[in-house]
């Protein structure tokens, strides 16, 4: 994060080296493959194989989404986010907790209404696989610069990769990190009421706490488009309550919503006008 934060991209690469090579954080070989262009490790360091074993279940559906989006020849964003889809429909085991379908419209209606700003940044929080942030890049036609915020080391590479396969890394930026430490890039790197969308999709019960910090950090943008996802299940009491009982910043709307791949499971998304 201070890697990041501090622009120093050798600093990274080292992390990215350390972590490839640590007993404690070792990345599944596949990923690791990925991020190092194909290349082996000539050093194969030991792990303990309950721990090994345990990441590789962690993280087996992350280097299997990474292996169908390479089989499938997909190099821009709107193949890569439709093979994401593709994987995701196939099968019960493949299931992706991404907001596609009826909710990737909802993500795409709020989008288009942000308020119109030459210095405007999305702010996604939680990146996953890269899918919401290529979608918005994409469906924005150039016009907006994402910046995604995403705590899991080994999720960062998986959704840089989908990026850069995307053509869209000169539009999105993944920043790792915990939400609450790196959320003040936003106002750094683009300056006061900069944020035109912030789009929620990491954890609910975090979600009330992240919007206070934005507006804060003043780095919402007057009018700003907000929208969290998965309000119902695993749900969002906090924010739910904040948008009902503290109606001065903000006018909310949910919507029921089926989840993605699964119509019969009833989901909300919550979203407000920011009014300063």
């Amino acid at each position: 994060m201070l890697a990041e934060w501090r622009r120093g991209a050798l600093r990274g690469e080292w992390v990215q080296a350390m972590m490839a090579r640590s007993d404690t954080l070792r990345l599944p070989e596949p990923i690791f493959v990925l991020w190092q262009g194909g290349l082996r490790q000539e050093h194969e360091a030991r792990v303990h194989s309950g721990f090994r074993a345990y990441i590789d279940k962690k993280y087996h559906k992350i280097v299997l989404v990474a292996d169908f989006l390479a089989a499938s020849g997909a190099e821009d964003a709107e193949a890569v986010c439709a093979a994401c889809e593709a994987f995701a429909a196939g099968g019960a085991r493949q299931w992706l907790k991404v907001a596609g379908a009826a909710k990737a419209e909802l993500v795409d209606a709020r989008l288009q209404s942000r308020p119109a700003m030459g210095h405007g940044v999305v702010a996604e929080f939680g990146s996953f696989v890269g899918y919401s942030c290529v979608r918005m890049a994409w469906r924005a036609k150039g016009s907006a610069r994402v910046l995604s915020l995403e705590s899991d080391a080994v999720h960062v590479l998986v959704a840089r990769h989908v990026t850069a396969r995307s053509r869209r890394s000169a539009e999105v930026e993944i920043t790792p990190g915990m939400a609450h430490d790196v959320v003040g890039r936003l106002p750094e790197d683009w300056g006061g009421d900069s944020v035109a969308f912030a789009f929620m999709d990491h954890r609910g019960t975090r979600f009330h706490a992240e919007l206070a910090h934005l507006e804060g950090l003043r780095a919402l943008a007057p009018a700003a488009r907000f929208l969290a996802d998965n309000t119902l299940k695993p749900g969002a009491p906090e924010l739910l309550w904040h948008f009902k009982y503290c109606p001065a910043r903000h006018v909310a709307t949910s919507w029921s919503l089926p989840e993605f791949i699964s119509e019969t499971c009833e989901d909300w998304m919550s979203a407000s006008d920011y009014l300063p």
